[in-house]
């Protein structure tokens, strides 16, 4: 039977190890090279952590879901700590912000209110996230949506934000035909247009098929990945065939490849 108490006091005491791990690393007699280290300078580490944990999580092996999830939790209670060190925002008043923020957009959970499906808590969520001070106070309605996000999540994030006041195709079809129209202006730019040109043509079939993607309810991003696996499952499958041939690839032909990823085209619709 599970001890919520022995629980919680096992992570309360986790914790606090990794919080004295990371002040030890950033003392004086410490690392150097952690000493060194600037919020800023962790962003490319974070983003990488972040990714590994992604493909961990997607592999299933619960080891290494673990192993990543701890070197990602290290970086940001690592980033938190240097802010505490600035000055800038406690380790205590990040937690309990982080906190105080989800008991407040859970009132169905903490509070009176009711929501009982998910699309009902989601707007729940947007409508208190909207009340809030630091969103309110904001600009424009795009702020806050950041600029290092993967692309194709950013376009989703920034057309589902304007969605919000009305600003959207008003369903997946409409959004078919602005596709084939961007499809037409990209040809049209790679039959003799600039660099530039179709550089930016591409860029709108990209964000037109990201946003079909979002009215069609699937994750763009995911997507794409998965897709790319794909690609990578039936590449290797090809190495693997021209290697037992004794092949090389630089040495095969193209129908040779070809007939190989057919070949794992149907192992795979096989396996299913």
């Amino acid at each position: 039977m599970r001890n919520d108490s022995a629980v919680n006091s096992q992570t309360t005491a986790a914790f606090a190890r990794l919080v004295e791990v990371i002040r030890t690393l950033r003392s004086q007699n410490g690392c150097p090279w952690d000493l060194k280290q600037t919020p800023q300078s962790f962003h490319p580490y974070i983003l990488e952590e972040y990714h590994e944990m992604v493909q961990a999580l997607n592999e299933g092996d619960a080891a290494e879901i673990a192993d990543e999830m701890g070197d990602l939790l290290f970086l940001v209670i690592f980033v938190a700590y240097m802010f505490d060190q600035q000055g800038i925002a406690t380790l205590s008043e990040i937690v309990h912000g982080v906190a105080d923020k989800m008991i407040r957009r859970h009132p169905h959970v903490f509070g009176d209110a009711s929501a009982d499906t998910p699309e009902q808590v989601m707007d729940n969520w947007y409508r208190i996230k909207a009340s809030e001070e630091r969103i309110r106070s904001r600009d424009s309605l795009l702020d806050g949506i950041p600029r290092s996000l993967p692309a194709l999540n950013r376009a989703q994030k920034l057309a589902r934000r304007a969605s919000k006041v009305g600003f959207d195709w008003s369903a997946p079809q409409d959004v078919f035909a602005k596709v084939d129209e961007e499809l037409a202006e990209l040809k049209e730019a790679a039959a003799g247009e600039s660099p530039d040109r179709i550089r930016e043509e591409l860029g709108d079939l990209l964000f037109v098929t990201a946003n079909a993607a979002r009215l069609l309810e699937v994750n763009s991003e995911a997507a794409l990945n998965e897709t790319s696996d794909k690609f990578e499952r039936r590449f290797r499958h090809i190495e693997n065939g021209l290697r037992s041939r004794g092949k090389s690839l630089e040495a095969a032909t193209l129908e040779e490849m070809d007939e190989l990823w057919d070949e794992a085209k149907k192992l795979e619709k096989a396996s299913r």
